[in-house]
């Protein structure tokens, strides 16, 4: 079968340290990398120096890379907070199953500063997704290299693999009912309403 296609989509804002988002984005996607998983990562390299989602001038660029490669799933990996309104935007075009995730945020420096809140850039972005009507999930922030991520990603990828095969399927109708029971019988309307309002509000995208 083919393999999963995974818009990988990195962001950080610039009100908290560019090079501490650089970094972990580098981390993040060595660590999935590792899981080993059957994926194919449709990145952002190339669109700008830092291959993260920032710059609201690259977001059709962004959504065209991922529309003509087919994307299947997109993960957002909050860097150092998130930029929640190109996120949100991007995910409504491309209407593919949305996985959020940031790295557990470290004790802020000396001088009080701090390199990333990725926490609550997670609940900023959620909350616009929500205003967008984008379905998502999420996995709760923790290290890099934690069990809570790996299952978490692993569980995603393998519900985006459900919902590519599941919208995939053709069925085939052999008869309305079978011969010697007449009386069984079905609404086809209703069938088809049923299923053009559970395509239409269906949270499996």
């Amino acid at each position: 079968m083919d393999k999963i296609k995974l818009g990988f989509a990195p962001t950080r804002r610039f009100v908290f340290s560019k090079e501490d988002a650089y970094k972990y984005k580098e981390l993040i996607r060595n660590q999935i990398e590792s899981f080993e998983l059957d994926i194919e990562i449709v990145d952002l390299e190339g669109i700008n120096d830092e291959g993260l989602l920032y710059n609201r001038d690259e977001e059709v660029t962004v959504i065209k890379r991922f529309q003509d490669a087919r994307v299947d799933a997109l993960f957002f990996p909050h860097c150092n907070f998130g930029t929640e309104d190109i996120v949100a935007r991007i995910a409504k075009e491309i209407d593919k199953p949305v996985l959020l995730w940031g790295p557990r945020d470290e004790a802020p420096l000396e001088n009080g500063m701090r390199l990333r809140d990725t926490q609550c850039g997670m609940f900023a972005t959620g909350k616009v997704l929500r205003r967008f009507n984008v379905p998502f999930t999420y996995i709760t922030n923790s290290a890099v290299d934690s069990e809570v991520f790996e299952r978490g990603f692993k569980n995603f990828i393998g519900a985006a693999n459900v919902v590519k095969r599941f919208k995939e399927l053709r069925i085939l109708q052999i008869s309305t009912r079978p011969s010697d029971f007449w009386s069984v019988i079905c609404n086809e309307g209703g069938i088809i309403r049923e299923i053009w309002n559970s395509n239409s509000s269906s949270h499996l995208r």
